[in-house]
């Protein structure tokens, strides 16, 4: 008897997972996620049994095997969002005593908490097998066992962050036990899971990048079914982002990519090795404009370095352009005189802005005198221009710039580039900064923009709306509601792209709040935050990032898989409103 119930129990788990399914990109900000293997019994190929995933559960009940959706670890990134590197209060968080193996006391940790905090991706590990498969892993020792468990090992941690210095690591809430260290003197492995059973750790990054975690799910059969050690492996990915500022100088690089007669510019931080697009990179202008820049623009205020090149970029991080695009520089012959004019198309700003030879002494573009076709540059091939970007006062400005050249006897042109600056303000500048440096812009009382719910401009978005549309563009004091993103069709789901500041919206309720909401009928709302986070393949936020990194500054995506229907509207709801 014992034999036929021993055979029939391998019958019935002898097939196969079926092969795991490609789903599509998620980027994951926020909510409950597991790392997850699954394994059934294969007789004759034990390691076929293996199967691992990113995973979540449809209503939240962990003992229910039904409403499991597992997304593949190939597409799907998992982010340290704002509230993993910083607490309630705003204070960054450090790395302690407890955890000093992965770095110094007091340098910046980013971690994803082992208790569920609103805002931070919550993510466990979790085993779904029968019992009695594997033997029970103790005290580096196996033994039969009518339950069984299985470990998770780290393998190795690739990826940008550690290339520049960054560590990993996994440990308990008593903050003392150290799972996963890649390093000396460790086993890197945790190694208990039971069958059905989820746990979870703090997951901790050093540096801002990318994390390429292969991590190995292993366990020893029990002897009836062969007693073998089998195991897998699989690369999870996560990404810590950048910070979006450009502090102190930057590099301004033009590009162009002759097949598809694009222009494109990026923002250089050569400190961080990060380059980001403009819409995603803020220039902060923070030292005091120096005498021979007074000068030359009188009642300078600030200055910051800018060198302007034209060739391609080496930096590992890019956000916001396709890194195959991002050393491309303009090719050598791609247009006329192996030159790209940058010109002057407006400023908007609470003061005058110029463009200076490095040494201040020189103008080389103003918006003092009016902006017309003399306040250009050319940027040629192979000698990159030093300059100072001056200010006539502190606030934001925005510069707006356009690339030019001529391809085969043709004009190209690269169409409005907006540049942020900063001139002695910071991309995580406040409400109060914000309303100040636009009623100066536009010669308004102080206090006129004070209050966030009002529309000062009537045109539909409150003062609070428009602070966090920054990135798309918006003015408090100009009607300019066409400037919201736009919902379109993509392949089977609908879409809307839009840009996600996390300075103003930390994504834990005690900032500023941009939901973005959708709807069938103009009726019924779903409407996608930390608090209401949706599904990943039915209706939730995700990433739609054209590079390899992360800034502070998102390109973001509300994406409706599950039946988008003929028509879909969109909108944001607020907070304040």
């Amino acid at each position: 008897m014992l034999s036929l119930r021993m055979s029939s129990f391998i019958l019935g788990f002898g097939v196969a997972l079926p092969a795991a399914e490609a789903t599509p990109l998620m980027d994951i900000l926020y909510g409950h996620f597991e790392i997850h293997a699954d394994y059934v019994l294969t007789p004759g190929n034990p390691d076929a049994g293996w199967q691992l995933n990113v995973s979540y559960n449809k209503n939240d009940n962990f003992n229910d095997r039904t409403q499991i959706v597992r997304l593949d670890p190939e597409t799907t990134t998992i982010i340290a969002s704002p509230r993993t590197g910083m607490f309630d209060n705003g204070n960054p968080i450090l790395i302690t005593s407890a955890v000093s193996r992965l770095g110094p006391v007091g340098a910046p940790l980013w971690f994803m908490p082992q208790n569920n905090v609103l805002g931070t991706p919550f993510m466990g590990a979790r085993a779904i097998m029968d019992p009695g498969i594997f033997q029970t892993f103790f005290n580096g020792n196996y033994s039969p066992s009518a339950t069984g468990s299985i470990s998770l090992r780290l393998v190795s941690v690739t990826g940008t962050g550690p290339d520049a210095g960054g560590q990993f690591g996994l440990w308990e809430s008593d903050g003392q036990t150290l799972l996963f260290y890649f390093g000396p003197q460790t086993n890197n492995l945790i190694p208990t899971l039971p069958p059905n059973a989820h746990s979870h750790f703090n997951w901790g990054f050093t540096k801002p990048g990318s994390y390429f975690l292969t991590i190995e799910a292993l366990g020893r059969l029990n002897p009836q079914h062969g007693g073998q050690l089998t195991s897998t492996q699989k690369v999870f990915r996560f990404a810590v982002p950048f910070s979006s500022r450009l502090q102190g100088q930057a590099t301004v690089r033009a590009g162009f990519d002759p097949a598809e007669k694009n222009f494109h510019l990026l923002l250089e931080d050569a400190a961080d090795n990060v380059a980001y697009t403009p819409p995603q990179g803020f220039l902060e202008a923070s030292s005091a404009a120096s005498g021979e820049a007074q000068t030359t623009l009188p009642g300078a205020a600030r200055q910051m370095p800018l060198t302007f090149s034209t060739a391609g970029s080496q930096v590992a991080s890019v956000v916001g352009l396709a890194p195959a695009l991002t050393g491309l520089g303009v090719p050598a012959g791609a247009l006329a005189g192996d030159s790209v004019e940058l010109r002057l198309l407006s400023v908007s700003g609470p003061g005058q802005f110029a463009l200076l030879s490095a040494d201040g002494t020189g103008l080389l573009m103003s918006s003092a005198d009016g902006v017309d076709a003399a306040d250009e540059i050319m940027l040629a091939s192979g000698a990159d221009l030093q300059t100072l970007a001056v200010f006539e006062a502190d606030g934001l400005y925005r510069v707006t710039v356009e690339l030019a050249g001529t391809q085969g006897g043709e004009p190209v042109k690269s169409g409005p580039i907006v540049l942020a600056f900063g001139a002695n303000l910071t991309a995580a500048h406040t409400y109060a900064q914000w309303r100040d440096s636009f009623e100066r812009t536009h010669g308004l009382p102080a206090n006129a923009l004070a209050d966030t719910r009002a529309d000062f401009d009537k045109d539909g978005l409150s003062n609070g709306a428009e602070f966090q549309l920054f990135w798309h563009g918006c003015d408090p004091v100009k009607g300019d509601a066409g400037l919201l993103p736009k919902g379109r069709p993509e392949g089977g789901a609908a879409v809307m792209d839009f840009l996600r500041d996390t300075y103003k919206d930390t994504l834990n309720e005690k900032t500023f709040q941009q939901s973005p909401s959708t709807s069938p009928d103009m009726q019924n709302w779903a409407t996608r935050n930390a608090r209401v986070t949706g599904r990943a393949l039915e209706t939730c936020e995700t990433g739609a990032e054209q590079g390899n990194a992360y800034g502070r500054v998102m390109l973001r995506r509300l994406r409706v898989l599950d039946a988008p229907g003929e028509k879909r509207f969109f909108r944001f709801v607020f907070k304040p409103d």
